[in-house]
């Protein structure tokens, strides 16, 4: 048997109230601040199978819920491009009150939704929603979700692959660890270091702005995974 956790972690471009980080409201609203259509496919996972997502609140340009606490980016001062001013200069006890409020209790939740559903099941997916701008590569981004994972994982590899087949089976375009590697720097990759030896696959899906722009889209996506998670339950 298979438990399931979701996650989304640059879900929201906001900030939280009162905080300034020098960055225009467009430039929040655009890649560099969120991922469009994440949230919307991984909330329609969830209603589908009775799960909570984990969800960050805040802009990825406040703190990137995708990098560990020691990464030089997890509060970035520059963001696909974009300068962050009011990260530049931070001082450490800034940071590190930073970090301690917003980063360090969302990975220890879903840690502890992780730890739990191993302990339950004996077997975990971790399924982390984001997007991409094809606009940043079009040669190599025309395609419609990329799924990111270990190849050398052999559990995670195997469900990576199922969940290819169920994408493709709707007719997505579909890329294994593309636009990313699957072994880069990002929650996912940082569990599974964590919990090597035991039965986790952390798996990042990345759908395009061109799906999750359109009308549809993000339904179409998880519309497609749902028979493959539900599935879980059963093995």
């Amino acid at each position: 048997m298979i438990g399931l956790v979701l996650s989304c972690e640059h879900a929201s471009w906001t900030l939280p109230p009162g905080v300034d980080l020098g960055v225009p409201v467009d430039v929040l609203q655009s890649q560099a601040g969120w991922d469009h259509g994440a949230f919307e496919i991984a909330s329609r996972l969830s209603e589908a199978v009775g799960l909570p997502v984990h969800a960050g609140a805040f802009t990825r340009m406040f703190v990137d819920l995708n990098r560990g606490a020691g990464h030089p980016d997890v509060i970035p001062a520059v963001c696909y491009g974009a300068p962050v001013p009011h990260n530049a200069h931070l001082s450490p006890g800034d940071r590190a009150a930073r970090l301690a409020t917003f980063h360090a209790p969302y990975w220890d939740a879903i840690r502890r939704d992780v730890q739990a559903r191993l302990r339950d099941r004996g077997g975990v997916l971790h399924l982390s929603s984001h997007s991409f701008s094809p606009e940043l590569d079009p040669a190599n981004r025309a395609f419609d979700v990329g799924v990111l994972y270990d190849p050398g994982h052999a559990f995670e590899a195997e469900l990576a692959e199922q969940m290819m087949f169920a994408l493709r089976g709707a007719g997505l375009g579909v890329r294994a660890n593309q636009p990313y590697s699957g072994v880069g720097p990002a929650l996912c990759t940082a569990l599974r270091d964590e919990l090597a030896g035991q039965r986790y696959a952390g798996i990042e899906i990345e759908t395009s702005h061109a799906v999750t722009h359109t009308r549809g889209g993000c339904e179409r996506v998880a519309s497609a995974l749902i028979p493959f998670l539900d599935s879980l339950a059963e093995r």
